[in-house]
């Protein structure tokens, strides 16, 4: 299986939300995006994050979908 990973500015623009959205899924309980499983850092020792599209783009879909209970 190959997952595309992509750098933030690329999830940014096929996800269509801003960075700070990103983090917020990242950070807010509960977690929207988990680590290793939608987003990595690109190496070790970096900063930097990579989005498995994929992975995020089928917990969007099925968050949009869930219908919310009252």
């Amino acid at each position: 299986m190959n997952i595309n990973w992509v750098d933030t500015k690329k999830a940014i623009e096929v996800l269509g939300v801003s960075a700070s959205t990103l983090q917020r899924w990242r950070n807010q309980e509960p977690k929207i995006l988990e680590i290793k499983k939608h987003y990595r850092l690109k190496t070790p020792t970096s900063r930097e994050l990579l989005y498995n599209l994929d992975a995020c783009e089928k917990t969007l879909s099925r968050l949009c979908t869930t219908p919310i209970e009252a």
